[in-house]
């Protein structure tokens, strides 16, 4: 018996590794102007920013229905294998709560778990905790061991993201409208951190390049680290800028990562972000 690990589209987790450790991604819906698809299987990334420049109306996203989740949960325990699921923050999505339904209906199957986790976070916020998660799988570990290998990576994440446009979290209901509304009006560009589903503004400018310098800062404040990736929708050149000024901070060069449609109506077009994972204490 071993642990199957599950997670969800917005984990961005580069393909590599999906397929290195055999995880399961099961897509988030897509609603843009009526029309549905399913995040990263019938609407890549690319796709989905050359739609959104005539869009009608800023997309959304939708859980995954029941029987979907509990699809992939009966195909691990098919296999004999226990469940570790680790979804969105519930903050941003009904997805956890879905999750969570799907397990207890199939509770009660003897020798086999279904464990269902909030990160609490986003792309690879979430990615990084799937990973740890699946390194522990593949090194024998039982659930137990992996819950314990996403906590300990959880408790050394960052994800700072500088925002472009404020109006995507407002309609997603992340900040409050009056916030949202002078920052459209003074063009603010503003630096935020997601930490337990929650986010929270940590700078204000009304450049761009000032923005991404602040978020340059925050991730050297953090010190060496173990994980690094940044991220960004759509700003391709502003991504590697901002990883060539942070290549020797971690062990390996920065992965570059286009967040996926699901993220990106979520943070809104030109975000770029900071996803790290800080070295554990010595023992």
């Amino acid at each position: 018996m071993s642990t199957r690990i599950i997670t969800d589209s917005t984990c961005d987790l580069p393909a590599e590794f999906i397929r290195r450790y055999g995880i399961h991604v099961i897509p988030v819906g897509l609603n843009l102007d009526h029309r549905a698809y399913q995040d990263g299987v019938d609407l890549s990334p690319g796709d989905f920013y050359r739609q959104l420049p005539s869009l009608q109306k800023i997309p959304t996203t939708a859980a995954p229905a029941t029987s979907v989740i509990q699809g992939a949960y009966q195909r691990a325990r098919a296999a004999d294998d226990d469940v570790v699921a680790i979804f969105v923050a519930a903050s941003f999505s009904s997805l956890y709560q879905t999750a969570q339904h799907a397990a207890r209906e199939l509770s009660g199957a003897q020798g086999r778990q279904i464990v269902v986790v909030d990160s609490g976070q986003l792309s690879l916020g979430l990615g990084w905790q799937v990973l740890a998660a699946a390194e522990a799988a593949a090194a024998g570990e039982s659930p137990d061991g992996v819950l314990a290998a996403v906590a300990a990576t959880r408790q050394r994440l960052k994800l700072y993201a500088l925002l472009d446009t404020l109006e995507y979290v407002r309609q997603g209901g992340r900040v409050n409208a009056f916030t949202a509304a002078v920052g459209g009006l003074l063009r603010i560009k503003v630096d935020v951190e997601l930490t337990a589903g929650q986010v929270k503004p940590v700078f204000k400018t009304r450049t761009r390049r000032k923005a991404a310098e602040k978020l340059a800062d925050l991730t050297h404040a953090l010190g060496p680290l173990e994980r690094l990736a940044v991220l960004h929708a759509h700003c391709l050149e502003d991504a590697q800028r901002l990883a060539d000024k942070l290549a020797s901070q971690a062990p390996e060069p920065p992965l570059l990562v286009e967040v996926c449609g699901a993220v990106a109506t979520h943070v809104g077009p030109k975000a770029l972000g900071v996803a790290a994972v800080t070295l554990a204490p010595a023992a």
